[in-house]
């Protein structure tokens, strides 16, 4: 198998050039297109309404996922076509995830919601660049998402209907009471995670939420334009995954089956929990390096895989 995987700096350190490009050109009235590097002309000539086909869906034509069996994504990084190879999570990191989420949960079905828990392996902070947004003269973002597992594509359809049966049994039994309903949420989900082996270790999941035909986020627009992310987990101790992002529409007709039960998965995990109703726009965070950046003598950026 090829193994174009561009180091470290390479992967991400591009993002010095563009952005110092685009900010010392906005700073000195510079906003002429040819100013810009090739790496943010995507995002310079589209509307918000462009982006999508028939006024519908988005088609994410930045990355090609056609090789992903073989373990190689081809993207459009900085301008360029690249292949990139797709590895999976280290132990370390799987056994810190699941732990301190089996740990959470139970901590919340005791004490309910606490603020300070909004840190961990839940919740990351999402670097992309290579966008333009029109209300800013850098395209440099970063933005907290909350990611998770997806089950492997072999075990996706039994633990989706396992999730959406639970789902509508919990509603049904449900006496009104927010605390019981979510300690029966949180067995459930307990369960899940003591089960290490039915989810892809390859990859992360969350929803894109807040982007309509009529509003994009800055992350959309990076991403649409230069797929590809640095995502870090503030936590001790400390991880960071390099990653190519892929945005699924739900009404993207060229989607695989296998591409709809992930959107389907990702919106009911995210309303197991949170609420909602629908299927929203998802993206898969295809894992192509980890860090482990915790502060002290074994971390400081050592790359794990």
């Amino acid at each position: 198998m090829q193994n174009n995987r561009p180091s470290r700096r390479k992967f991400f350190g591009d993002c010095a050039v563009a952005v110092a490009a685009v900010g010392v050109g906005a700073a000195m009235g510079c906003e002429r297109e040819t100013d810009r590097p090739e790496a943010m002309a995507p995002g310079t000539h589209h509307e918000p309404g462009e982006w999508w086909t028939e006024g519908r869906y988005v088609v994410h034509r930045t990355v090609d996922a056609s090789r992903l069996s073989d373990g190689l994504l081809r993207a459009r990084i900085d301008g360029s076509w690249r292949d990139v190879s797709v590895v999976s999570l280290p132990d370390r990191f799987v056994r810190w995830s699941f732990e301190e989420r089996i740990a959470r949960l139970e901590k919340l079905a005791v004490v309910g919601f606490d603020t300070r828990d909004l840190d961990g392996p839940h919740n990351a902070c999402v670097a992309t660049y290579g966008g333009w947004s029109r209300d800013s003269a850098f395209s440099l973002n970063t933005a907290y998402k909350g990611m998770g597992f997806a089950p492997t594509e072999e075990r996706l359809p039994g633990t989706l209907d396992e999730l959406e049966k639970e789902s509508d049994r919990i509603r049904r039994a449900s006496r009104g009471d927010f605390m019981d309903d979510m300690r029966e949420k949180i067995r459930f989900l307990a369960g899940l995670y003591n089960d290490a082996s039915r989810f892809d270790m390859t990859r992360q999941v969350s929803l894109e939420l807040f982007t309509e035909p009529g509003y994009v986020t800055h992350t959309f627009l990076n991403m649409m334009a230069n797929p590809i992310v640095s995502a870090s987990f503030l936590a001790y101790p400390t991880f960071e995954i390099r990653a190519v992002p892929q945005l699924l529409h739900p009404e993207n007709p060229e989607l695989t089956p296998h591409e709809r039960n992930v959107i389907r998965y990702t919106n009911a995990i995210h309303d197991f929990v949170h609420g909602g109703t629908g299927d929203r726009m998802t993206c898969i965070y295809h894992i192509c390096e980890v860090f482990d950046d915790t502060p002290n003598k074994g971390g400081a950026g050592t790359r794990l895989v």
